[in-house]
């Protein structure tokens, strides 16, 4: 299913290994019954969406407010793995997990800090996962990216994981990676075609549908409700942002929002009323936050590796092991090589979203110094005013920050080559948004400083149609930067170089 279009009813997927079709469900009500058991899954890591940092909290409120608080066998949060260290005063989502728990009385030994205890939290949802059955389906929700669901789903029994159903409403959750070579929806589907699916609406809505707020004078009513755990919860919900969306999967799987997949604000103030939520749990008991622990990043080998020689690295696109949708096609007369790539998702005329077909070139630098990169590509037959000519592209292990590490990379449009040939051209330019636009401009000109030693280059697919031939790094200074005739330098497979002696 693609996450980019609209799902005005509730859908539930159904894959196969050759590709992905939705099947639309003949009702909008949730198959959960109340001796089901949940677990959820969420993000909330600094840096990335505080929206988790209160739909956590009133997720829990909703929960105990229902009497389901055994129903949840499991809850991570800030599952951002090999993210980042978190240190105790800045884990808001601890406190808004953790004190949830506390305050309504779920069992703490099912709450996990994927930063902290990345293992556990895998290990435990592992062990949720093997005790499903037909009679004992688990609905996993997925609040976030879904590379810790993939690693549980990966260790789990195969017949067990049969059993589980994941409920989404955004492709953010679905796709995005905090680190490019995490696995996500698409990976799961793979692992598991025949694993439950219910995608509903995008829970953050407009003109008063959805759970997203303009401000948090929208949750006025939880600051100024009798229940002092409930004016906690807003306490939490400004400390994030005025946006609960992702409570709105737990509200339409329990059954609040009847038989519409969108549950709205005004209809959360109605539902929570003005009683008190029994006083099942106690904020003293609240722990403390724990030291930060530095993430084991274990960045992909790879199976080739590209060698700089004389300050050159030049590249055919389709040296790498090929991703979702990208497929290699034949040359044509007035460029080199034997093809080209190119990305051909199902919703060619839209853009997807930046996490799906990712592409590891790694390089081996020998001569460090500043080094310009351009890639030879086309849109070729895109319409005249088509903008969808570019790619994502990212160099280096950073962790992928959701608002703007990850470069837009794109060629100009209007050149006299467009209409004329294949289209190929050199152009190419960062158009910057979000954290790199303030610091490097809208639009930069792709040039990195490199040092000796390995580095990874990656590319995702992005415009539909788009096409990339070839991959040049050249030192400042070195000639035949953007030259099609330059040949394609040494290529060494990993295995080979882990058999040839260090120097």
């Amino acid at each position: 299913m693609n996450a980019t279009k609209p799902h005005s009813t509730l859908w539930i997927a159904v894959v196969a290994l050759a590709g992905i079709q939705a099947v639309p469900a003949s009702a909008e009500e949730s198959p959960w019954t109340r001796d089901n058991r949940i677990a959820i899954s969420a993000d909330g890591n600094p840096h990335a969406d505080a929206d988790d940092v209160g739909a956590t909290p009133l997720t829990m409120a909703v929960m105990a407010k229902a009497g389901l608080q055994d129903n949840l066998v499991h809850f991570d949060f800030d599952n951002f793995l090999e993210y980042e260290r978190i240190d105790p005063e800045e884990n808001r989502m601890w406190q808004s997990a953790m004190g949830a728990q506390a305050r309504f009385g779920f069992d703490r030994n099912r709450f996990f800090d994927a930063a902290i205890q990345p293992n556990r939290a895998i290990e435990h949802l592992t062990g949720v996962i093997n005790e499903s059955t037909a009679k004992d389906p688990l609905y996993l929700i997925a609040a976030g990216p879904m590379e810790l669901i993939y690693r549980a789903l990966e260790a789990a029994d195969a017949d067990a994981r049969k059993h589980v159903t994941i409920v989404s409403h955004h492709d953010y959750n679905e796709y995005f990676k905090p680190r490019l070579w995490h696995r996500n929806w698409n990976d799961i589907q793979r692992l598991v075609p025949d694993i439950g699916y219910l995608r509903i609406k995008d829970q953050n809505g407009s003109k008063g549908q959805g759970l997203k707020g303009s401000s948090n004078d929208d949750f006025q009513w939880l600051k100024h409700h009798a229940d002092s755990k409930l004016n906690w919860v807003y306490d939490r919900i400004a400390a994030g942002k005025p946006d609960v969306s992702d409570a709105g999967m737990l509200t339409w799987l329990i059954g609040i929002n009847g038989t519409d997949t969108v549950v709205s604000i005004a209809e959360m103030k109605d539902w929570f009323g003005t009683d008190s939520i029994s006083n099942t749990g106690d904020p003293q008991t609240t722990p403390d936050a724990p030291a930060g622990v530095a993430p084991d990043v274990v960045p992909p080998q790879g199976q080739s590796i590209f060698k700089e020689v004389d300050g050159k690295l030049v590249i055919e696109a389709e040296s790498v092991p090929l991703t979702d949708d990208w497929v290699v096609e034949t040359s044509e007369s007035d460029f080199s090589g034997d093809g080209y790539i190119r990305w051909m998702p199902s919703w060619i005329h839209k853009i997807s979203h930046q996490h799906q077909g990712v592409l590891m070139y790694r390089l081996r630098i020998t001569h460090p110094g500043e080094y310009r990169m351009a890639l030879r590509s086309s849109h070729k037959g895109a319409p005249e005013r088509d903008k969808w000519n570019d790619c994502w592209t990212l160099m280096g292990l950073n962790p992928v920050h959701p608002y703007g590490i990850t470069r837009k990379t794109y060629h100009a449009i209007n050149q006299e080559s467009f209409d004329s040939g294949t289209g190929f051209t050199w152009h190419t330019t960062h158009d910057n948004y979000g954290s790199v636009a303030k610091s490097d401009g809208h639009f930069s000109t792709p040039v990195y400083q490199l040092d000796k030693g390995d580095h990874y280059f990656w590319i995702c697919g992005r415009s539909g149609g788009y096409r990339i031939d070839k991959i040049h790094f050249f030192k400042q200074g070195v000639d035949g930067f953007k030259d099609d005739a330059e040949p394609v330098t040494p290529i060494i497979s990993v295995d080979q170089d882990r058999d040839e002696p260090q120097r």
